[in-house]
């Protein structure tokens, strides 16, 4: 019979375990968000967390590996908004609005932008498939809501595909260029964009 001593002992001991290894990964995502992939090395993100490189080896096997957790980290992210969307009630503008407020704060984790910014950086295969499979995921969603839109009339008919591509490629690049001491408030230019972008939408 076990004994729930050393059953709550493994248990915390594994609690304390993946809270460092997620400090391993938000440090890795915030110096490769603010160095880049191919200029941050292992040292640095020891150094940031004030440990030996030697200790990272105990919760990852490279820098590598790092970039892909913290990318398939947020594909988990980007599935929890297209499900919660998809899962509320309302008129397809509706919808639209709470995907791209859900996206542009999505935006605001270094694991997000970390998504965002390592496109096209080079990573194994079969990592490279299943984050291509979470990008397209919210992209989908958004064409979906702009189908369902038209079917009742409250969007003016448009390509989806080409007005999701527009939509998304204006919010992704939001990253490159509002860094600095003078970046203006995510939510600011949310408020600004999706106003826009919802009368663009909207059937006259």
């Amino acid at each position: 019979m076990a004994n729930p001593k050393w059953e709550n002992a493994f248990e915390k001991q594994d609690d304390r375990r993946r809270k460092k290894r997620m400090a391993v990964l938000r440090a890795g995502a915030w110096l490769f968000n603010q160095r880049g992939f191919e200029r941050t090395t292992l040292d640095d993100i020891a150094d940031a967390l004030k440990v030996t490189k030697r200790t990272l080896y105990y919760y990852v096997s490279s820098k590598e590996e790092i970039l892909v957790q913290c990318n398939i980290r947020a594909v988990e992210k980007i599935k929890e908004i297209v499900e919660d969307v998809f899962e509320a009630e309302g008129e397809a503008l509706d919808l639209i609005e709470k995907l791209l407020w859900k996206y542009i704060y999505f935006l605001e984790d270094d694991m997000g932008v970390c998504l965002i910014l390592s496109v096209k950086t080079q990573i194994p295969e079969a990592d490279a498939a299943k984050l291509r499979e979470g990008r397209r995921m919210i992209d989908h969603a958004l064409r979906t809501l702009i189908k369902q839109g038209i079917a009742d009339g409250s969007i003016a008919p448009c390509n989806p595909k080409l007005t999701a591509a527009a939509i998304f490629g204006a919010f992704n690049w939001v990253p490159y260029w509002n860094t600095g001491n003078n970046a203006i408030p995510l939510a600011e230019i949310a408020s600004n964009n999706i106003k826009f972008i919802l009368k663009g939408l909207r059937a006259e």
